[in-house]
């Protein structure tokens, strides 16, 4: 019976062998790597559920986060991006910093999400005027320059530069300032949990003595009452920190600022609750339309491209320009 079966098998395929090449060529096209991405509209992201706090009060709308759908590149999603309405092909280029590798582009911005969790939290506090107390404050590189010379690595926690205590981003430009370009300076560093003497060259750019590197300030925040963030693994990013700031804010005071609605945004955001810029807010903007959100929240320095796009396509939303979280929060009440 199996040597029947074999038989046919054999047989069909010297039939119609060209049919199943042509057929293995189309599966492997699969695997076939572009260094391209595919962007497209996001959704929402509740965070009803995503931030608990101690007591909160009810909210009878919801503050949502908004996201760009990513997809990896193939001969067919690049097909696909010239016949779907919204689907964008960028290179990779867009998403990393020099000749960063993807490993590293994600190590980075899961720092920049535990940075603007914790900034969240803090700015939220300050604008209710609740206690908060920062516990520690990890100076962490979170990209190393190719024109740096130096052993440090992305994830390494600067503690002491020429055994000088390293608290904060302006500690390092005071030790620079007392050495020329070329010096090399001694930097003590906690790395996989183990100290590490590691060294830099001083380098001069754009008329400032730096060592090549992006850092970030990781905090450890407590506060009363106190906030548990639940994200998943796989989420990264700072665009996070406004529309989380602002749903810890509405659990922590009596207001409800939704006023029922579903109030959607994006924005970076630092601990004194200053709004940063945001990329693909076509895509968020977009997402937050086909979920019915009834406001979309955007940083001023992107409040001109959301407006166009609103002209552009009919959107019916209304777009709330945000700078800092407290003109943010006059705003939604006044609305």
């Amino acid at each position: 019976m199996i040597k029947k079966v074999f038989k046919e098998v054999i047989n069909e395929f010297k039939t119609n062998y060209k049919i199943y090449i042509v057929y293995l060529i189309l599966l492997l096209a699969l695997f076939i790597p572009f260094d391209y991405y595919i962007y497209s509209s996001g959704g929402l992201v509740d965070l009803s559920d995503r931030i608990i706090v101690e007591d909160s009060y009810e909210s009878k709308g919801s503050i949502n986060l908004t996201y760009v759908s990513v997809r990896n590149a193939n001969i067919y999603t690049i097909l696909l991006s010239y016949i779907i309405p919204g689907w964008d092909l960028k290179p990779s280029e867009n998403l990393k910093i020099d000749n960063e590798s993807k490993n590293e582009i994600l190590e980075r911005d899961k720092i920049y999400l535990k940075e603007t969790s914790y900034d969240a939290i803090i700015s939220a506090f300050k604008e209710a005027n609740l206690p908060y107390k920062i516990l520690k404050n990890d100076v962490t590189i979170t990209y190393v320059f190719d024109e740096a010379d130096t052993d440090l690595e992305v994830g390494d926690i600067i503690t002491k530069i020429d055994d000088k205590l390293i608290e904060n981003v302006s500690d390092i430009a005071s030790v620079l300032a007392n050495h020329n370009e070329n010096d090399s300076i001694k930097l003590n560093v906690i790395r996989n949990n183990k100290e590490k003497s590691c060294y830099a060259k001083v380098i001069v750019k754009d008329n400032k003595k730096v060592i090549g590197l992006l850092i970030a300030n990781m905090k450890d925040v407590v506060s009363t009452p106190s906030v548990e963030y639940v994200f998943k693994d796989s989420e990264s990013g700072s665009s996070r920190g406004l529309m989380c700031a602002l749903d810890i804010y509405n659990k922590i005071t009596e207001y409800d600022i939704t006023k029922g609605d579903i109030i959607s945004g994006t924005g970076s955001i630092d601990e004194n609750g200053k709004v940063g810029s945001i990329d693909g807010v076509k895509y968020k903007l977009s997402g937050a339309v086909k979920n019915k959100a009834s406001v979309f929240i955007v940083p001023s320095d992107n409040y001109k491209e959301a407006l166009k796009e609103k002209e552009k396509n009919k959107y019916d939303i209304e777009i709330i320009e945000a700078s800092n979280l407290h003109e943010l929060i006059e705003k939604l009440k006044n609305r």
